[in-house]
């Protein structure tokens, strides 16, 4: 009985390991009377959480869903790359330069492009080398600023909130002031359709007191194991069970998107938790 057990188990993580060799690719709708109608129609690729990771040599799985997808934009919502990594940055790098030539790529940053930045002068020199190199692929770094897209006469602005490692802490969740985001990024202009990256989801309320129409996250990971009708099972924070996993969340007026994600990192696993390759279409309500 023991070994059917075990041989079940070995299956089944046998499965696990061949369906996360793709990334599964999501499609959601966002609908908004704030919309212009200029933007209706208007598809995104939201890539988070790479860390580095491969699918087949050079990522040409990936590089090829993406195609299929035809985006007009690619938005990174942040840990492409992995502090500290002796293979630094170059599957990152290869991949987001091969995507450049084809669509424009607005990147915001996550908790690991901040600390490898803010790390001694050895990593924070290897992080501006690795800015530099994409800046002069056309990529463009939200790194609390902001861009406005701009068609005939209507605009759509995209922000990158880079928040302080303190609201990444382990065990402890410190609350965020009200004015925070606006410190950092300035006020939100509500005459423009508002998309912010802000990798992590924990601070939903706070993006959409903030006046956010579309978050865009990641960092969970979707929660490294999924259960049926109990979502994520475990997130950064080492929380159980998360609130913010992964999926479509709502507050007020806003709604927050989070990715699955595409590569892991601290616990190398996935189970019932395929990566994910997130594909959003904004319509006119």
């Amino acid at each position: 009985m023991i070994k059917i057990i075990g041989a079940l188990i070995l299956l089944l993580l046998l499965i696990e390991y061949i369906r996360n060799l793709k990334p599964e690719i999501t499609e959601e709708n966002v609908e908004s009377e704030r919309l212009p109608q200029v933007f209706d129609g208007f598809r995104m690729v939201i890539l988070a959480d790479l860390h580095n990771y491969s699918f087949g040599k050079g990522n040409e799985v990936l590089k090829k869903q993406i195609d299929s997808v035809k985006p007009d934009l690619i938005l990174v919502a942040g840990d492409m790359l992995v502090r500290k990594a002796p293979k630094k940055y170059d599957t990152a790098f290869e991949l987001l330069k091969a995507l450049s030539r084809k669509y424009p790529i607005y990147y915001g940053l996550g908790n690991h492009e901040q600390s490898l930045a803010g790390e001694k002068e050895e990593y924070a020199a290897l992080y501006r080398e690795y800015v530099n190199k994409l800046e002069k692929e056309g990529i463009i770094f939200l790194d609390n600023e902001s861009v406005i897209l701009r068609r005939k006469n209507d605009n759509l602005k995209i922000t990158g909130l880079s928040i302080e490692k303190d609201y990444y802490g382990k065990c402890k969740i410190p609350e965020m002031p009200a004015d925070y985001i606006e410190n950092l990024v300035g006020k939100c202009e509500r005459q423009c359709y508002n998309i912010l990256i802000a990798h992590n989801p924990v601070y939903f309320k706070n993006y959409a007191a903030y006046g956010s129409d579309l978050i865009l996250a990641g960092h969970v990971h979707g929660g490294i194991i999924r259960l049926p009708f109990l979502g994520g099972m475990l997130s950064p924070q080492y929380r159980f069970f998360p609130k913010y996993d992964a999926g479509r969340f709502h507050e007020k007026e806003s709604t927050m998107l989070i990715s699955r994600g595409l590569g892991l990192h601290t616990l190398k696993f996935r189970i019932g938790n395929r990566p994910e390759l997130m594909t959003i279409t904004l319509k006119r309500k």
